[in-house]
């Protein structure tokens, strides 16, 4: 019974592959790691985020540190490709948790069929 519920599994990952939403996030990803500049922002913001908490670790002021990172990140989220990202993001991911409350629903379901 297990192999038949696998089975299935495998089925709803391969339509879940063949989605629009799924299409967009992989390209949106793509993109995202394409390209340089975001690239770029994502590494100074780590690093910059890392230096903040040695900092504060050590008592010293963090008021303009905290400002330039706030600078960064709004570049980040700003920008148009990681914007394009978050949304195609979010559209997999609604589409996932519709699919697992599907599941949840249909289950849920079989047991009230059985009382």
């Amino acid at each position: 019974m297990s192999e038949e519920v696998i089975k299935k599994a495998r089925e709803l990952g391969k339509a879940l592959k063949e989605t629009e939403e799924y299409k967009e996030f992989v390209e949106a990803q793509k993109a995202l790691d394409e390209n340089e500049e975001i690239q770029k922002l994502l590494k100074d913001y780590d690093e910059k985020a890392k230096d903040i908490q040695l900092k504060q670790m050590t008592g010293e002021n963090i008021d303009e540190d905290m400002i330039s990172l706030q600078k960064i990140e709004k570049e980040i989220v700003e920008s148009e490709t990681m914007q394009r990202y978050t949304t195609a993001e979010r559209k997999f991911k609604e589409l996932v948790d519709s699919a697992n409350k599907a599941i949840v629903e249909a289950m849920e379901g079989e047991e009230e069929e059985k009382e």
